[in-house]
């Protein structure tokens, strides 16, 4: 790589001779270039160190050096664990303190309805109705309560095929429940100002809220019937051996996107045409039903 005086170059091969004639180059190549390794299994300075022989070898500075990310240890014994990236205790101490609250605050809702159930304003806010819209609100809650379970290997994890079910049926007897509603008293006042009198029972109520509910139940029968959510655990991080070192867990299915796209068209769809009712029925008076609370509830 670089050029040497002449008389240097010729020092450099009659002394590279001398020592081959002299057979004493082995001699000094051992002594100034080769490196003495500790035996398989050993380690340190003077190679007085255990070096598990199945994970590591000691390198040229005697440290025991492991072959693979899964093990670790001065030598190499200790094994390192998958880490299945599962949810902290402390949020899934949150979820259920949150999923608590809003449980209890149902519970005392429908105490107090009952209480009240003689009221006049409670009688026009019809306390059965009511009940059905807490009764909806603590089961899509309950959904956080199935998202939360989960399985450190491949399961299975039965909450995954659950919770479409809670949070489906939850939310159509909640909003179905103040949709019905909301229909009803813009019909009411529709036929009032056109001086028609006309009946809507409670059973014709309750029967636009099961109609409502059996959408969503059909969706969720059909998906858990042919492609329904499993656990899956795919390996994120492994070594050059194709040891696991990280992976996720997660509820999924072949179509979920399809079903999911389903529900939330359907979802919206009702959404939109409860909200054009409320824009029709924002001037009607709030004296005598619960026109403006229940469209403020609805928006």
């Amino acid at each position: 790589s670089f050029r040497l005086e002449l008389e240097v170059t010729q020092l450099l091969r009659k002394w590279m001779h001398v020592a081959m004639s002299n057979k004493i180059l082995d001699q000094l190549h051992n002594k100034y270039f080769s490196i003495e390794t500790c035996p398989l299994g050993l380690a340190g300075k003077n190679c007085d160190q255990n070096c598990d022989r199945k994970h590591g070898l000691s390198d040229r500075g005697r440290t025991c050096v492991c072959q693979s990310a899964k093990w670790t240890g001065n030598d190499c014994s200790i094994e390192v664990k998958e880490n299945p990236n599962l949810y902290p205790v402390w949020e899934i101490a949150i979820c259920y303190l949150f999923f608590g609250i809003n449980t209890l605050t149902c519970i005392l809702c429908a105490v107090w309805i009952y209480w009240k159930r003689f009221n006049r304003k409670v009688k026009v806010l019809q306390p059965f109705f009511l009940n059905l819209v807490l009764l909806g609100c603590v089961i899509s809650s309950s959904s956080i309560v199935a998202l939360l379970q989960q399985s450190d290997g491949d399961g299975p994890v039965l909450a995954c095929s659950v919770f479409p079910w809670l949070f489906c049926v939850g939310f159509s007897v909640t909003f179905g429940t103040m949709f019905a509603k909301i229909r009803r008293m813009f019909k009411l006042f529709k036929a009032s100002a056109q001086a028609v009198r006309i009946e809507i029972t409670r059973k014709e109520t309750l029967i636009l809220i099961c109609i409502i509910t059996s959408v969503d139940v059909i969706i969720c029968t059909i998906w858990t019937a042919f492609d329904p959510l499993q656990w899956t655990r795919v390996v994120t991080s492994a070594d050059q051996f194709g040891e696991p070192l990280e992976s996720e867990g997660y509820c999924t299915s072949i179509h979920w996107e399809a079903f999911v796209w389903t529900i939330a068209v359907w979802h919206m769809v009702l959404l939109f045409r409860a909200c054009h009712l409320c824009y029709q029925s924002w001037h009607i008076s709030n004296q005598y039903l619960e026109s403006r609370s229940l469209i403020l509830a609805m928006v």
